[in-house]
């Protein structure tokens, strides 16, 4: 019966195929059949699902970075002329060369000097007592004048002749560009400054002057130089300031464009309004915490040149520093004193120095 025999065949063939869960290679024995031979199933092979790949982050970019100039610190339009700065400076290189015979008075004698400030060439008069010193020196700073009107001794001669005459060594500078000296910049006067500091060292140094700090006198312009230096060196001993413009600069920038309806650029370069804290740095207002002397102011209430107002303020400024000063206000009187008023003011000046200096 051989059909019958294919059929069961078939029949357990397709029964073998249904068989998935067989493992590979399994051995599979099919009783009771004629075919004792082992048969081997091969299962379908199942791909595992891929695991998926996770992107990579997307990396943060660094900005790179660009190169930015630091900026230039704005420069002080006030460096070298400022307060601090002519502290730093050095005074005194150098000699007073004494000249020519100039005048005598009573018991004195002038003669012209020169004596050099960086490496400029300046003059003077000296007025040197008779006897055999030494003498206590003061430096006598006159006001301005026009240079072209300008002789040597003019606004210092009269203070000059009543110290020299009592035994004190005068020594009066012209200033630069004046009395035949070089000439060189002078803004915000810090010249004259530097013209005056140079002489005081200068004059301590003279084989007729005492060794010791010196006395400074001056009048209107000269005032204001005598109060500047004071903010800078200590080797005044005693300072008559003598009808002086404003020590703060502002206020003396808008005395002169008030009164002269201009200011000179040469001096003042720029308005106060443009740097006020420039000005600040060049006034010798905001130091006299620095003073190391006594001060004496003299100022006539009819001073039609500079307000007696500059004095008080001055005075008033000396004192909140907690400094020794004495005002002497003058009613009526003017610019340059006169007669009677003049007499008390010398007479107030010597007993001052005397007290001072010494003689």
């Amino acid at each position: 019966m051989p059909h019958v025999r294919c059929l069961w065949v078939c029949g357990v063939f397709l029964m073998l195929c249904a068989c998935t869960s067989l493992a590979q290679n399994e051995r599979i024995v099919l009783e009771g059949s004629a075919l004792d031979m082992p048969v081997v199933v091969t299962p379908t092979l199942v791909s595992p699902t891929p695991t998926p790949v996770q992107p990579s982050a997307t990396p943060t970019l660094e900005p790179t970075p660009t190169n930015i100039p630091t900026p230039e610190p704005t420069p002080d339009p006030v460096t070298g002329y400022r307060i601090a700065d002519l502290r730093e400076q050095i005074y005194g290189e150098g000699s007073i060369t004494i000249g020519d015979f100039w005048s005598s008075g009573a018991s004195y004698t002038s003669y012209r000097i020169s004596y050099p400030v960086d490496g400029l060439q300046l003059t003077g008069l000296i007025h040197i007592p008779n006897g055999e010193g030494p003498f206590p020196v003061i430096i006598a700073n006159r006001g301005y004048i026009e240079p072209e009107r300008y002789q040597s001794g003019m606004d210092s001669r009269a203070f000059a002749d009543f110290m020299a005459n009592r035994g004190y060594l005068v020594v009066a500078p012209d200033y630069r560009g004046y009395g035949g000296g070089d000439d060189a910049p002078n803004l915000f006067y810090t010249g004259y400054y530097v013209d005056v500091l140079h002489l005081i060292p200068l004059a301590q140094q003279l084989p007729m002057a005492r060794d010791a700090k010196v006395g400074m006198w001056g009048h209107s312009r000269g005032a204001s130089i005598t109060i500047a230096a004071l903010t800078i060196t200590d080797q005044i001993a005693a300072a008559v300031v003598y009808a002086p413009a404003p020590a703060d600069l502002a206020a003396d920038y808008a005395r002169r464009l008030d009164r002269e309806g201009a200011v000179d650029p040469r001096t003042w370069p720029f308005p106060p309004e443009q740097d006020p804290a420039a000005y600040g740095r060049i006034s010798p207002i905001n130091y006299f915490d620095a003073v190391a002397a006594p001060v004496m102011l003299h100022h006539g209430t009819n001073d039609s040149v500079v307000d007696v107002s500059a004095s008080v303020e001055i005075a008033e400024a000396l004192r909140a520093a907690e400094q020794d000063v004495t005002l002497h206000i003058y009613e009526g009187s003017g610019h340059t004193l006169t007669g009677e008023e003049e007499q008390i003011y010398f007479a107030r000046t010597l007993e001052f120095f005397q007290t001072y200096l010494g003689q």
